[in-house]
């Protein structure tokens, strides 16, 4: 009910753009704010909550050839971090973009807490700035 009242003010308070003749008109805005309101939230909650992770390089090969750079890149990566969960905290961080809580949520299965992805973050950052030299980009 909050969020159809926001709709509704804002339309007529914030952009002053809807004008009504008559209380019945106002109530029907009103009325169509609350099923945008609940249609809205309905697609929120029918879109998949869990999105499959793909291993490294499984996403990237399905659509383009990667540039022979990003396989030297990963080359350098990977004989820096020999333990492979520091690879994947790797990769899932800098090429996938995801913060330490969604590696969580979507690997549970692999990491259980927040502050293991963040060691192991420190750990890799650290590793790669006592070897900058061999990182090139």
């Amino acid at each position: 009910m909050a969020q159809a009242f926001e709709r509704f003010w804002y339309a007529t308070a914030c952009k002053q753009r809807v004008e009504f003749r008559s209380l019945a008109a106002a109530l029907h805005y009103l009325r169509l704010c609350l099923n945008s309101t609940l249609l809205d939230t309905l697609r929120a909650y029918m879109r998949s909550r869990e999105v499959p992770l793909p291993a490294p390089y499984e996403a990237a090969e399905r659509f383009f050839e990667p540039p022979e750079e990003a396989h030297e890149c990963w080359e350098v990566i990977e004989s820096l971090l020999p333990d492979q969960r520091e690879r994947r905290v790797a990769y899932l961080l800098f090429h996938c973009g995801l913060k330490p809580r969604e590696i969580v949520l979507f690997c549970s299965e692999e990491f259980s807490e927040v502050r293991d992805i963040y060691r192991l973050k420190r750990n890799i950052l650290e590793r790669f700035l006592r070897n900058a030299d061999r990182l090139r980009w």
